[in-house]
C-alpha cells in the first residue's frame, strides 16, 4: 500500500526557493511511487509545476503583523490541517518551512492529528529572532516532531548547539541535473533575444527583489565594472518589493543599458546558458538553490561568503567555521566578503563604495579579463553531483522508510 503524504508549504508560487523545493520534492517522491498531496497556505500563481494533488487553505495572511495574529493563526490553522489529513487517510506530512512547521506540530500536539510528522528548516533560524517567541516555539515545537531535516550542516550544527533541537538529520535539496541541461537548450523568449545578441560579457543574478538576496549592492558594485568594461552587461532575474529602489538606483548610476531587471522566469536555464558568469550577493540564506542551478550549467560563481549554504555548496573543501581571508579562490568557486545589511540606494558619488562592494567589483572585473579563471572555474556539475536527484531521494526514502517501523 502506498504511503501517502501532504506536503505543507506557504504555497507553490514561481519565484519562492522553499515553494520550488516543495514542488521538487513532491514530484520526485511520486515518481518514487508515493501518493502526494500539496496543501498551501496562500494560493497564489503561477505555480512551480508539481505531481500528485492540490489543495488549499487560501489564505492571504499567514503570517500576521504582530505576535498575537500570528499565535492566532496558528490556532486557527492548525485544526483544519488536521481535518484535511484525516480526510485524505494521510500518513505523513512533509512541512516546508515556516510557519508551515509550527502548524504541522501544532496539529499533532494540540488537535491530536495522528499522522507521523518531518519538518524541514530552510532558512537560518539565527536570522531575523525579532522577537523571543520565535525562539520558545523553535524549542517547543522541533522536538515533538519526528524528524527535523535540516537542508544544511550548518542549520543542523546550529538546531543543535543553540537550541538543544536533537532529532534533526541534513537532506540537502535536490537538483535534477539531465533535466536542467535540457531545459537550457530551449529557445529564448522571443522578446529577450536583442538583448543577448553582440559581443558582451554577460553576469547573471536569480533572486526575490528583497532585502535578503542584497542586489543594491550588486549594482553599485557594477558601475566600477562597467567604468572599465563598458560592454559589461548585469540580468537579474526575480520579482519583489525592492524592484522600483533597483530600477532608480539603475537610472542614478545611469547603468539602464548595462543592468536589466527581467522578472521571475520560469525557465531560468536558457538564461543561465546565454551568460558568462553568476553572482550571488544574499545576506543570509539556508541552502540557496540558485548556486547549485549556476552549477548545473559550469557557470563561474562569485558568490558572498553569507550564512548557510554558499560556502558548504561552494567550498566544501573549508569547514564551516573556518576564518578566511576574501576573496577565498575556492576548488569549485570565488567566495567574496559578506555584505552588511543594510539598505543602500545612494550613487557611489554620495555613497562610495565599501569594502565588501569593492571586493565584489574587483572579482567581476577579473573574471572579465582572466579567460584562465573563468575556465578554471567552469567545471560546476562536478560538485553539482552532491545535490543530485538520485542521491537525496535515496535518503528521502530511507528517512520516510524508517518512520513506517514506528507508530504514530
Amino acid at each position: 500500500m502506498k504511503m501517502k503524504i501532504l506536503i505543507l508549504v506557504d504555497s507553490l508560487k514561481v519565484g519562492g526557493g522553499s515553494d520550488r523545493v516543495a514542488a521538487i520534492l513532491g514530484s520526485a517522491l511520486h515518481d518514487e511511487g508515493y501518493e502526494i498531496s500539496y496543501l498551501t497556505l496562500m494560493d497564489e500563481n503561477p505555480k512551480y509545476q508539481f505531481k500528485g494533488n492540490y489543495y488549499t487553505l487560501n489564505e492571504s495572511d499567514i503570517y500576521g503583523e504582530n505576535n498575537l495574529k500570528r499565535g492566532l493563526n496558528l490556532l486557527r490553522y492548525s485544526p483544519k490541517i488536521k481535518r484535511i489529513c484525516k480526510d485524505l487517510n494521510i500518513d505523513t506530512i512533509i512541512s516546508v518551512g515556516d510557519p508551515a512547521n509550527f502548524q504541522t506540530v501544532l496539529s499533532r500536539w494540540f488537535f491530536k492529528n495522528k499522522v507521523h510528522i518531518i519538518i524541514t528548516q530552510h532558512m537560518s533560524p539565527e536570522i531575523h529572532l525579532d522577537s523571543k517567541l520565535k525562539v520558545r516555539l523553535i524549542k517547543f515545537f522541533y522536538p515533538r516532531a519526528d524528524e527535523t531535516v535540516c537542508v544544511s550542516k550548518d542549520m543542523e550544527r546550529i538546531l543543535n548547539e543553540s537550541y538543544g533541537i536533537k532529532n534533526t538529520r541534513t537532506i540537502y535539496n535536490m537538483m535534477d541535473i539531465e533535466k536542467n541541461i535540457k531545459l537550457s537548450m530551449e529557445q529564448l523568449p522571443e522578446e529577450y533575444k536583442e538583448l543577448f545578441n553582440g559581443k558582451c560579457f554577460n553576469f547573471i543574478n536569480v533572486g526575490r527583489l528583497n532585502r535578503q538576496k542584497g542586489q543594491w549592492f550588486l549594482i553599485r558594485s557594477f558601475r566600477k565594472v562597467v567604468d572599465q568594461h563598458e560592454n559589461a552587461r548585469l540580468f537579474i532575474l526575480g520579482e519583489g518589493e525592492l524592484k522600483e529602489d533597483l530600477e532608480d538606483l539603475t537610472k542614478k548610476l545611469n547603468l539602464n543599458k548595462n543592468v536589466f531587471i527581467l522578472d521571475v522566469q520560469e525557465n531560468v536555464f536558457i538564461f543561465l546558458k546565454k551568460c558568462d558568469s553568476f553572482i550571488f550577493t544574499s545576506l543570509w540564506e539556508g541552502l540557496p538553490m540558485t548556486l547549485i542551478e549556476a552549477l548545473s550549467m559550469n557557470l563561474p560563481i562569485i558568490s558572498t561568503d553569507c550564512k548557510t549554504g554558499p560556502r558548504e555548496i561552494l567550498c566544501p573543501e573549508i569547514d564551516l567555521d573556518k576564518k578566511i581571508n576574501y576573496p577565498y579562490f575556492g576548488e569549485y568557486a570565488i567566495l567574496s566578503q559578506p555584505l552588511h545589511n543594510e539598505l543602500i540606494f545612494n550613487n557611489i558619488n554620495e555613497t562610495p563604495l565599501n569594502e565588501s562592494e569593492e571586493i565584489l567589483a574587483d572579482l567581476m572585473i577579473r573574471m572579465i579579463e582572466d579567460s584562465d579563471l573563468r575556465n578554471n572555474y567552469s567545471n560546476g556539475q562536478i560538485i553539482a553531483k552532491n545535490f543530485d536527484k538520485d542521491n537525496i531521494i535515496n535518503q528521502w526514502n530511507k528517512t520516510l522508510k524508517k518512520l513506517t517501523q514506528n507508530p504514530k
